[in-house]
């Protein structure tokens, strides 16, 4: 068994992980800025002076350094995140309760594969056995805040509405 990290940056070196060594990771956002940073952006838009439960948000990630003949050196990343924070109604800004149960997964290549004919208009590759998202690394780092934020926008719903009548009826 082996031991799950508590820290991971939110820009990572490739060259730090071993080949085909998966690194598993647990963080949150009570220990790790980056994720706190996350979920502040979320709520940005609720109104400061209502009150809703604290948002949290927790990933579980595990990651690895591969090679093979077509992908060359990359780095797969797979978390299963989990969120609960708060979004404004679209009609009535009153915070609604949000949840996110996302399973990720990215296959890093190197930026010199970015121009290859093959990778010019695609947004996914097939690594490690499933279908997955793609993304370059640069100079060596990948950045993973970066692949978190970007599924979490895509699947967060931009303007949820109140259940029947609106919470908040002062602004109509």
């Amino acid at each position: 068994m082996s031991k799950i990290e508590t820290n991971l940056d939110p820009t990572i070196i490739v060259n730090k992980y071993s080949l085909d060594i998966i690194v598993d990771y647990q963080i949150d956002n009570k220990t790790t800025p980056w994720v706190s940073d996350l979920l502040v952006e979320l709520e940005e838009e609720n109104d400061d002076e209502a009150e809703f439960a604290p948002a949290e948000m927790t990933i579980a990630a595990q990651i690895t350094r591969k090679t093979n003949s077509m992908l060359k050196d990359h780095l797969i990343v797979k978390a299963q995140l989990k969120a609960h924070f708060h979004f404004p109604c679209g009609r009535c800004l009153f915070p609604l309760p949000q949840e996110l149960d996302l399973d990720l997964s990215a296959a890093f290549l190197h930026e010199s594969l970015e121009k290859l004919p093959e990778y010019a208009e695609v947004t996914t590759v097939y690594a490690d056995a499933q279908e997955m998202e793609l993304y370059f690394y640069q100079k060596g780092i990948a950045d993973i805040k970066e692949f978190i934020h970007e599924q979490i926008y895509i699947e967060v719903v931009p303007f949820p509405r109140c259940d029947g009548e609106c919470k908040n009826p002062v602004l109509f």
